[in-house]
């Protein structure tokens, strides 16, 4: 079921018309990949695609692959996929799916449920377009649920995870320039290449 419905997620068209980005990902000011951003607009609707690939070690050396896919139509997040490869094997994933007006979620390994679509037009890949000028709370697509966000100083926020993670946003001129991960033993940095 899962594969199945991340595989269809997966193949929605991308037309032409996009903007994009590069972030590089650091660890202790070390490169240790790069995030590809993308977003596309056709109609009334708008998708971001997000793919990043790191290589590091940590105990032992690892490869990340993460591709993550979020869909808005007339504003409304319509349907998301986010998945985790570690050295090319499945470590995390969950998707969304609009199905007859309802939210189809589905969370690895294989947690499914339907629930109402998302109201919150605040997804974490519209923060690498968008900054979030009023918003308190953001949908997390790794997560499938809102989680709250903090304005600490002027073009500066705190996203707050679940597991006491954070991540914490840097925008310029409304350009989003840092993106600062904290998960305790791994401290991360993307940072918007020049």
């Amino acid at each position: 079921m899962l594969r199945t419905l991340a595989f269809g997620l997966f193949l929605i068209s991308f037309p032409s018309a996009a903007q994009d980005g590069v972030f590089h990902i650091f660890h202790n000011n070390k490169m240790l990949g790069t995030i590809d951003v993308l977003r596309v607009a056709k109609g009334d609707s708008v998708t971001y695609s997000m793919i990043s690939r790191s290589d590091f070690t940590f105990l032992w050396k690892r490869q990340v692959h993460t591709v993550a896919r979020t869909m808005h139509v007339d504003g409304r997040v319509t349907n998301c996929l986010t998945t985790v490869h570690e050295s090319g094997a499945l470590r995390d994933s969950s998707a969304l799916r609009c199905i007859g007006g309802r939210g189809l979620y589905v969370v690895h390994p294989e947690k499914v449920y339907s629930a109402d679509l998302p109201k919150n037009p605040w997804t974490t890949a519209r923060m690498y377009y968008d900054e979030p000028v009023g918003q308190d709370s953001i949908f997390v697509e790794s997560e499938l649920f809102e989680c709250p966000l903090e304005r600490i100083a002027p073009g500066e926020y705190i996203l707050k995870l679940p597991n006491k993670e954070k991540n914490h946003y840097v925008y310029r001129d409304g350009i989003l320039q840092e993106i600062r991960v904290d998960r305790g033993w791994l401290g991360l940095v993307f940072r918007r290449a020049s």
